[in-house]
């Protein structure tokens, strides 16, 4: 089985364990992230590690006494801090480690810096990505957008992020131990690009590629697939209904982590000690088992753990609802201290729940199904113009219904009226202008074939929550992602060639169903596509293919319309 955590553990894990005695790590603010993702601070201390710092933010202190583990991006900065760290070592030794392939002329850089001869070893350990499920990970580049511009008018800044696509594509090959056939949408100029880069890396790098194909003689030829955002710009502005989407899309998860202490005003958490919240897969039992849990069945699962603790203790609170649960946690403290992490999410879901009562969640995310999944435009103009004139949905609701209107019924003068309608309700107007960057960017004239024809790929079936306990209602939910109609074709063997095309100079061409694929959304993927890949490996079996999802990052609503938004000038969303 493909395990984007796993590979990414293992290169850290093996830095670690090839320095003996106490160490430091010297990091940069990516490197930083990306160990955080696959480590918890406990089992950094467990290797020995008793200090942390960032090559970035050096101070005057020598520690002589302890060995240095670098762990860096290879970057023009990086590589500068480094000498200077080299020239004045603060520590005994240096053992350095790169994320991806260093040039020869960089590494005689630092073999001048290094007169006191404190250099023990270099290498390069292909962990360069983030890490966010055994099956999803993302490079954390949330403006992607100008991209899609010509290249001839790309800033340093564009062509900095284009390679950072590349490196982390070619780590993750390597890491997975993949020789991957490289294929693209037919349709997305920018997808070719990358597609290409790509293959001349593996080209260049062509020995580590032939020791991993070895590896993997028999089977059929991995894909690695890049897929474009624009082709889907209907996903990333639906409301989502299951825990791990849920936490991102009202509460922003940043590297799995939650920060709960602006919302304890709102009815979230009132402890200090969990103002900031981990929400990981890796290092959290409980969330893994619950991150593709719909939003009813958590509730109850998370009573489940309460009521435990209550048949243990002999306690006969009553609890029937959220506010029950919460209040439950607060006056028994011993609680927390024997089940920190049931409060933990206990204190989540208890925010998420109050967002969905206070901002009209329920009615609005029905009315996003329905214009996902159904054509009615006379009775979805109807419904539209009632809620944005009511006062029970929040303006980025507004301006998410607006947006799903027009890419449904580009054509029509009626999505000109609903603006006049945002406009009037208060939505500031470069706001509003959003609707028109979006059909600029991701319209009918781009995408391929109509987003909206094929009823496969957009849910038709609307599923009822389950309802776990009092004061959650039922909703409909989640449609079926475009991307996820793209992996069954993929790993059934029925891509079409023409839509599909392999980069230039693949020489494992093959239709054949892969065993092993990595999917790559350039302009970012989101949890309701992470939920499907995970769908479709649990449904595939051990005899089916393994999908890893990555993207160039996990948009909510809110990252994706501000991506979409750097195409204008327009203010932050409320």
């Amino acid at each position: 089985m493909l395990s984007v955590v796993a590979g990414m553990r293992a290169y850290i894990q093996s830095m670690v364990d090839a320095v003996s005695g106490m160490k430091v790590l010297l990091l940069d603010p990516e490197t930083l992230g990306i160990i955080s993702m696959v480590f918890s601070q406990s089992e950094i201390l467990e290797n020995e590690v008793f200090l942390v710092e960032r090559i970035d933010k050096k101070v005057g202190e020598r520690m002589k006494h302890l060995k240095a583990i670098c762990f860096l991006r290879p970057t023009n900065q990086n590589f500068i801090f480094l000498s200077q760290e080299l020239k004045a070592p603060r520590y005994n030794e240096y053992h350095i480690f790169f994320t991806n392939v260093v040039l020869q002329t960089r590494l005689e850089q630092l073999a001048g810096c290094d007169e006191g001869d404190v250099v023990h070893q270099v290498q390069e350990n292909y962990a360069d990505v983030y890490a966010v499920n055994h099956d999803l990970f993302s490079l954390n580049l949330l403006s992607t957008i100008r991209l899609h511009e010509n290249q001839s008018q790309w800033s340093s800044y564009e062509e900095s992020i284009f390679e950072r696509i590349i490196e982390g594509l070619l780590s993750v090959c390597i890491a997975l131990r993949l020789y991957p056939c490289v294929r693209y949408t037919s349709c997305s100029e920018l997808g070719r690009q990358v597609a290409q880069r790509l293959q001349q890396r593996i080209l260049e790098e062509q020995s580590l590629f032939e020791a991993i194909e070895r590896e993997s003689k028999g089977e059929p030829p991995p894909v690695l697939l890049f897929l474009d955002r624009r082709n889907d710009p209907v996903t990333p502005l639906l409301n989502q209904w299951t825990y791990q989407a849920m936490l991102h899309e009202l509460l922003t998860l940043d590297n799995n982590r939650v920060d709960l202490s602006a919302k304890a005003s709102a009815g979230g958490t009132t402890d200090p000690a969990m103002s900031q919240i981990v929400m990981s897969s890796t290092q959290d039992v409980f969330f893994e088992e619950n991150m593709l849990s719909n939003f009813g069945d958590l509730g109850g699962n998370v009573r489940n753990y309460v009521e435990q603790y209550q048949q243990a203790t002999k306690n006969t609170a009553k609890i029937e609802s959220l506010e029950d649960m919460q209040q439950f946690v607060d006056k028994y403290p011993e609680f927390r201290r024997m089940s920190g992490n049931v409060s933990k999410h206990v204190g989540a879901v208890h925010e998420l729940s109050h967002i969905v009562d206070s901002t009209g969640l329920l009615m609005a995310s029905q009315l996003e199904q329905e214009l996902a999944c159904e054509e009615n435009r006379q009775e979805h103009f109807r419904q539209v113009s009632d809620m944005l004139l009511g006062s029970n949905v929040t303006n980025i609701e507004r301006l998410r219904l607006v947006c799903l209107y027009a890419l449904r019924y580009e054509h029509e003068v009626t999505t000109a009226q609903l603006k006049d309608i945002l406009k009037g309700a208060g939505v500031d107007e470069r706001q509003v202008s959003l609707v028109d960057l979006l059909l600029r960017h991701a319209g009918a004239h781009v995408r391929s074939g109509d987003l909206f024809q094929n009823k496969t790929f957009l849910a038709q079936a609307k599923s009822s929550l389950t309802k776990g306990f009092k004061g959650v209602e039922n909703v409909y939910t989640q449609h079926k992602t475009l991307l996820a109609s793209i992996a069954d074709m993929m790993i059934r063997g029925r891509l079409k060639d023409a839509n599909f095309p392999f980069a230039e100079g693949c020489r494992n061409v093959s239709n054949e169903p892969p065993r092993r694929a990595v999917v790559f959304v350039i302009g970012g993927a989101t949890f309701e596509e992470a939920r499907d890949i995970a769908e479709l490996n649990k449904t595939s079996g051990e005899s089916g293919c393994t999908i890893v999802l990555g993207g160039t990052a996990i948009h909510n609503s809110r990252s994706f319309l501000a991506d979409i938004a750097q195409l204008g000038v327009v203010q932050p969303l409320e």
